[in-house]
């Protein structure tokens, strides 16, 4: 197994947890967390946060990936200071240098981790590709909506949609390739991603432990 999924000009790899590395013309990052202090990874040219919380605003992995030239990207009220950030409110777009950034919806129906409106979900375009990162997220209806090349949903359960959730994201999202994500680090977030069976989905191996 890899970390790796390539899709056109652009490289996607699989971190570890919710974190991934997008490289195409920009080097862009999504939920970087935990990472080894010593991890030789390209600086970032953009580095998109879904919410506050530990696992997914992780202020030592940012450190590690900016540079003076970096851009933090933030759905509104997740604060991340000392870095020139971009800050969207949900369902608005941006378009930055090599790169456009929307905010989704992200949220959970049935639990008290993530409530509507508290992150966010991205759909990037980046060298024509498209990319969905969900986010901490239940399968919810505007997930219908969602229309890429790549999407990245949760699966591990607990704080997201767990395996049965996710099969029915998998029928709603229109996607050339699903690559799981959101599990195995956590205790609590375990889960079997060989029982996703479908032509779509792309289980990566996390680069990191």
């Amino acid at each position: 197994m890899t970390s790796v999924c390539r899709y056109g000009e652009v490289e996607i790899v699989f971190l570890k947890h919710a974190g991934f590395k997008i490289k195409g013309s920009k080097t862009v990052y999504i939920d970087p967390y935990d990472l080894p202090q010593n991890a030789e990874l390209e600086k970032a040219d953009y580095i998109l946060i879904t919410h506050d919380h530990f696992d997914h605003r992780d202020i030592k992995a940012i450190r590690l990936l900016s540079d003076e030239h970096t851009t933090v990207v933030v759905p509104t009220g997740c604060m991340v200071e000392g870095y020139r950030t971009c800050e969207l409110d949900i369902g608005e777009e941006e378009k930055l240098e090599g790169l456009t950034v929307k905010t989704v919806p992200a949220y959970n129906i049935d639990k008290p981790f993530h409530p509507r409106g508290s992150g966010a979900g991205y759909i990037i375009e980046i060298d024509g590709v498209k990319i969905y990162h969900a986010g901490d997220t239940d399968f919810i209806p505007e997930m219908k909506e969602i229309e890429v090349d790549v999407a990245l949903i949760p699966v591990g359960g607990k704080y997201t949609m767990d395996l049965e959730q996710a099969k029915e994201a998998l029928e709603a999202i229109k996607a050339d390739k699903v690559i799981p994500m959101h599990y195995g680090v956590l205790p609590e977030t375990q889960a079997d991603v060989e029982k996703l069976k479908s032509a779509k989905v792309v289980a990566l191996e996390p680069l990191f432990e």
